[in-house]
């Protein structure tokens, strides 16, 4: 959410930017940062704020405090100790720094959600999620921003088309991309300048910048809590959990970023509701990833579910995919929205659904549309019987769909 906050205004003064293309005179606008954090702060006070007395509420006892295993049945927290017959283990994770020398001059993700004053350059170490969303929102503010990612394009867990389309999108809004980078050290030159020494290709490169993102991904946060104590296994990469959630210790379940694997918020939740469930009766569930959905909240985002092209012809699916840029949208035309564009992956011979992979505006909110196409196991002919409202970029999508057999 606190990041969300600051995609938001990003949104709004990018939106802003273009407002002479609609007729409004903008002059004289400027981005204040310090106020764009203070939105943040309040909004995430009043969301956080209201957790606690929910909870109470629903009549859970509320402890604050570091807690540690001292056996299957009890943890500690403080002088105090708890006992009960089932565990959940839900404690997140934490931004990862990888070994390189000088990271410590480095800032994460975390810390810059509270960074008051806005850079004017910027190195990011790291192309995933994380790394894109923050490249976008500060080359949004202003800030000149650098991106260096070690593969040969950014985003790998997504359709090779999104990433693709998304570097170029990122490039014209200024973000200088180094891909294949590797990086050897951090230096601090002055107390606001910091270069990054990195090799790329056969060019060695020093980047200077006031603030140096590392985001190479994500770590449980599972020091601490005593497992051995307890007799839960587990690794550098979290919790081992088995197919119904539960660790090896049997009273003790686990869930979210604290056992690896899919680290997103909805995931997490799902998987406490299915842990939840198997602690108090029973092992009977297991967590569904098949309709998983994912957005990464880029400028403009990035959304898919289902099977990319890549997977679904490393299977040798006979495939149909459609593709259609937003530029073909009067919709998004007339919104301004011409960057991106949505692919549909179906099966040949029956129309069945098996992929939706979009980039632009309100990807994010579209492919719930497909999620749920996919889910109920709809076909491209079963769009034909389905009258959109005009103008919409749901219209868009459902004739691009509609026309994948023709």
């Amino acid at each position: 959410m606190p990041k969300k906050a600051l995609v938001r205004s990003a949104d709004v003064w990018n939106t802003m930017q273009d407002a002479a293309e609609f007729g409004i005179v903008s002059e004289g606008l400027q981005l204040n940062w310090q106020r764009v954090m203070e939105r943040k702060n309040r909004l995430i006070g009043s969301f956080v704020g209201g957790k606690g007395p929910y909870l109470e509420k629903m009549g859970v006892d509320l402890v604050m405090g570091e807690a540690q295993f001292i056996s299957p049945e009890a943890i500690q927290v403080g002088d105090t100790t708890y006992t009960a017959n089932r565990f959940l283990i839900g404690v997140g994770s934490d931004s990862a720094r990888p070994p390189i020398p000088g990271i410590e001059h480095a800032i994460t993700s975390k810390e810059i959600l509270f960074t008051e004053r806005l850079p004017k350059s910027m190195v990011v170490i790291g192309g995933g999620i994380i790394g894109m969303e923050f490249a976008h929102i500060m080359a949004s503010a202003g800030t000149k921003v650098t991106l260096l990612h070690r593969s040969e394009r950014v985003l790998p867990m997504v359709d090779r088309d999104s990433a693709e389309a998304i570097q170029e999108i990122s490039k014209k809004m200024g973000i200088d991309l180094q891909l294949r980078a590797d990086i050897e050290k951090i230096e601090q030159i002055d107390d606001n300048q910091l270069v990054v020494h990195a090799q790329v290709g056969d060019r060695s490169l020093q980047i200077e910048a006031e603030v140096v993102l590392v985001a190479t991904g994500r770590r449980p946060n599972i020091v601490g809590l005593q497992l051995d104590a307890a007799g839960v296994e587990y690794t550098n990469r979290g919790i081992k959990v088995n197919e119904y959630l539960q660790t090896t210790a049997e009273k003790i379940y686990a869930a979210g970023d604290a056992i690896g694997g899919y680290m997103f918020t909805p995931i997490a939740a799902h998987q406490a509701k299915v842990a939840v469930r198997n602690a108090l009766r029973g092992n009977e569930l297991k967590p569904n990833y098949e309709h998983m959905t994912n957005a990464i909240f880029t400028q403009p985002p990035i959304s898919g579910v289902g099977m990319t092209e890549q997977e679904a012809r490393e299977k040798e699916l006979d495939i149909v995919v459609a593709k259609a840029s937003y530029n073909q949208s009067g919709t998004a035309i007339l919104l301004g929205e011409t960057e991106g564009h949505i692919k549909i992956i179906a099966d040949k011979q029956t129309g069945a659904l098996l992929g939706a992979h979009f980039v632009g505006a309100d990807a994010d909110e579209l492919i719930h549309m497909m999620t749920i196409a996919i889910k109920a196991k709809l076909t491209v002919q079963d769009f034909e019987e389905i009258i959109p409202v005009h103008p919409t970029l749901a219209e868009f999508l459902i004739e691009t769909t509609r026309g994948m057999l023709s």
